[in-house]
């Protein structure tokens, strides 16, 4: 069975802050996939480090929709936007 690593993320950017999860199965995808999220946003001048996604469980990957299960196949993870 595939698990997911969960790395809540919180980024401050201009005027607010951004809050979600990156579920993925290792650091280095979390950061570019949250980079990405973030560029995405608007904000591609601001840099998600390891400070702001921060590895805090593990879920399985059955848990998620088709679509999140084959967006984590296709591209290494996906992006869970939260409140903040």
């Amino acid at each position: 069975m595939d698990a997911l690593r969960v790395f809540d993320t919180w980024v401050e950017v201009p005027g607010k802050t951004l809050h979600f999860d990156v579920m993925t199965g290792d650091l280095e995808t979390a950061l570019r996939l949250a980079n990405e999220y973030v560029a995405a946003q608007g904000h591609a001048a601001v840099a998600v480090t390891a400070e702001e996604c921060r590895f805090c469980h593990q879920e399985p990957l059955v848990m998620f929709a088709e679509s999140q299960q084959a967006e984590f196949r296709r591209s290494g993870g996906f992006i869970v936007p939260l409140s903040a």
